[in-house]
């Protein structure tokens, strides 16, 4: 057997997809039927667009939300810590989160952002838009708060299924924020 980088699918969190897999994934299920594995698209709302004000257009598939969140994936230091050495290693290579993506660090506790800073790694983490917006049930229960408001106003009666990237433990289509329909679970580092 082997162990290979997952995410959890949109809409249930039981539901693996292999990292080298999810893009090829997405696009079957915008045409599958509505519901658990798909988002009903036909005909000219497959190419849907959503202009960006001062932006680039959204398409479908687009992540507009990444988090490292949840008590329950943030109590684990060897994962933050895996992030946050990844983050360095983003940093120093010169990368940077797309404007498009709103970015939050909400942990179960101040343990973590202890641990983090003592290590030097938070640095890295903010360097990146990953920013502490408190501790406890924050994005996964929906309390992410707004997206960019040139983003909003893009979505707003869109048919572009946009994405979210968390480290929770349920993403619902809607749950994370009202515009994203496709929310993935992955590991904090991921």
């Amino acid at each position: 057997s082997s162990v290979e980088p997952s995410l959890a699918r949109p809409n249930r969190p039981q539901d693996r997809v292999s990292l080298q897999h999810v893009a090829q994934e997405f696009r079957k299920s915008l045409s599958a039927p509505a519901g658990t594995q798909g988002f009903g698209l036909d005909g000219a709302r497959l190419e849907a667009r959503a202009a960006v004000s001062g932006g680039k257009d959204l398409t479908h598939g687009d992540v507009v939300l990444a988090a490292i969140t949840s008590c329950t994936n943030t109590s684990n230091p060897g994962v933050l810590l895996a992030a946050g050495l990844l983050a360095k290693k983003a940093v120093e290579a010169g990368l940077k989160v797309s404007s498009h993506v709103k970015t939050s660090l909400a942990p179960g506790s101040r343990v973590v952002t202890d641990y983090l800073g003592k290590t030097g790694l938070l640095p890295y983490l903010e360097k990146l838009g990953f920013n502490v917006v408190g501790y406890g049930c924050t994005t996964c229960i929906g309390n992410s708060g707004p997206l960019p408001d040139a983003i909003e106003s893009a979505l707003a009666g869109s048919d572009v299924v946009v994405a979210g990237v968390l480290s929770g433990n349920r993403n619902f289509e809607g749950r994370i924020h009202a515009r994203i329909k496709a929310n993935y679970l992955a590991s904090p580092p991921l």
